[in-house]
């Protein structure tokens, strides 16, 4: 039996860890060496820090994810576009990065993707970054099973490629709710605390700076050591509020998702039988 492959494609460096390290957990516990987990980000980070400049940005946080997805023991990749660049800044949804991302999927063959929601709500908060990869993935999908959509990067044209069941995750911004199962993943607590630390440029200093949550930046009234108990107990206050929206009002470490019909949609058993850990939304049944 050929082993399972879930890849995450999701935009920054600390994206991933928030919304679905639980899974990629869960599934190297359960399957142990017959899963392969990709961890794939759309963007380098390179505008993700206040202090940093560009290329410092990147080189960090290039090691910072490198040694958050050992953890797990999952690949990391940051995106080539078409042109064998990566995004400078921003994420955009042009022919170049269509193209990079095809190439992306097509050379791993991923039997799940993980991504972030297409945000359609005009009230919602979103994220470029987050936006405009989900909607990458989306736009994509189709012709993952199209020979010729674009030139091939990596490796001989595949004929026939499957095209894999996309799954999208909660977004921070939006703050919507749309599941068909989630993961209890409080077993894994730790380990999911512990990718997410390796990001230290993001958890420790650019999110406490950008959110003034935990500030370790004087100039803005902040104290000069980062603390990791106030940080613990402001994810809890997270986690509190992601379970609230899907229905639990608790601090059990939860992962929702969503299965989209951007591709490949199996029936429910079948999902079951590859997260044999989920538990299903009871009113919002898959088929």
């Amino acid at each position: 039996m050929s082993k399972l492959r879930v890849m995450s494609i999701m935009a920054h460096q600390d994206d991933f860890e928030f919304e679905a390290a639980g899974l990629f957990l869960m599934l190297r516990k359960h399957y142990g060496n017959d899963v392969e987990l990709k961890i794939l980000t759309t963007s380098t980070g390179v505008s993700g820090h206040h202090i940093m400049g560009c290329d410092e940005t990147i080189r960090v946080r290039e090691a910072e994810a490198i040694a958050s997805a050992n953890v797990v023991g999952a690949e990391y990749e940051n995106l080539r576009q078409l042109d064998g660049t990566h995004i400078a800044a921003q994420v955009f949804c042009d022919r170049n990065m269509l193209g990079g991302l095809w190439n992306a999927i097509r050379a791993w063959a991923p039997d799940y993707i993980v991504a972030p929601p297409v945000v359609t709500n005009p009230l919602a908060g979103i994220h470029i970054d987050h936006q405009h990869t989900a909607e990458a993935v989306r736009l994509v999908a189709y012709q993952l099973g199209v020979p010729n959509a674009y030139p091939t990067m990596y490796q001989p044209r595949v004929q026939a490629f499957p095209v894999p069941t996309i799954l999208n995750c909660p977004d921070a911004y939006c703050k919507e709710a749309m599941w068909h199962f989630g993961v209890d993943c409080n077993e894994v607590k730790e380990g999911k605390i512990s990718m997410l630390l390796k990001h230290k440029s993001q958890v420790c200093e650019w999110l406490p700076f950008v959110n003034n949550l935990n500030n370790t930046d004087p100039d803005l009234g902040g104290g000069a050591d980062w603390d990791e108990a106030e940080w613990r107990s402001n994810l809890d206050k997270r986690v509190n509020a992601v379970n609230k929206r899907h229905g639990f009002d608790d601090e059990i470490f939860r992962e929702y998702f969503a299965v989209t019909r951007w591709g490949y949609v199996p029936p429910a058993e079948k999902i079951q039988q590859d997260f044999p850990f989920l538990f299903w939304n009871p009113s919002e049944p898959l088929n």
